[in-house]
């Protein structure tokens, strides 16, 4: 069997599911797991627009909702030593703390926190130095790997859509040991293609 080390994995701040995937995978570099990962931003407003209307990114009602996804793909291309903290962070800022990801100000002050400069972020999101990138990055994943939400891995030609019911603080095994395996059924065992339990273990 291969060993998987290099892969990508999709975000949405407001996804429970890919704040499990996307936190694991962080306490797994932490613990020395010899990854090479990429993390993409992945907007699921786009995912629900209707055939002929405008996207998300061309729609000036819809702005608020790239806000997040764009400052945390800014932060992993200038602040990438502090992006994993922030990363976590965003995710916490909306499921723990109950806070909006739409508002600058809440975020700006998160960033501060984690040592990087809010200034820096806004003038990025004023410019729209990254905004096609980060389009660019959803729609390569929709059109050549029909990647339909968050949180899909993916690596080449191959992406599967997992969700991972725990989080690092609530698992009994390590971060590393759990997306070992998930990269093992992913790319080792493509035939099985879609296990959902009926019911979640308590």
């Amino acid at each position: 069997m291969t060993k998987i080390t290099k892969f990508s994995v999709n975000f949405d701040y407001r996804c429970p599911f890919a704040r499990n995937m996307n936190e694991h995978v962080v306490t797994a570099l932490k613990e020395g797991a010899d990854f090479d990962v990429s993390f993409i931003p992945f907007n699921l407003s786009q995912v629900h627009v209707e055939e002929g209307e405008p996207s998300i990114w061309e729609d000036p009602d819809k702005t608020d909702d790239l806000l997040a996804n764009e400052v945390g793909y800014i932060v992993s291309k200038l602040y990438p030593t502090e992006f994993p903290s922030v990363h976590l962070a965003l995710f916490a800022l909306r499921h723990e703390q109950a806070k909006s990801l739409k508002n600058f100000g809440e975020i700006a002050n998160l960033l501060e926190e984690h040592g990087v400069n809010p200034a820096r972020i806004q003038s990025e999101l004023d410019n729209h130095t990254y905004s096609r990138e980060v389009q660019k990055l959803h729609e390569t994943q929709a059109k050549e790997l029909e990647i339909f939400g968050v949180p899909t891995i993916f690596s080449d030609d191959q992406a599967a859509f997992v969700r991972i019911m725990t989080r690092p603080l609530s698992s009994s095994e390590s971060s590393t040991t759990i997306i070992e395996r998930v990269l093992d059924q992913i790319f080792n065992h493509p035939e099985l293609n879609e296990v959902k339990h009926t019911t979640v273990a308590r």
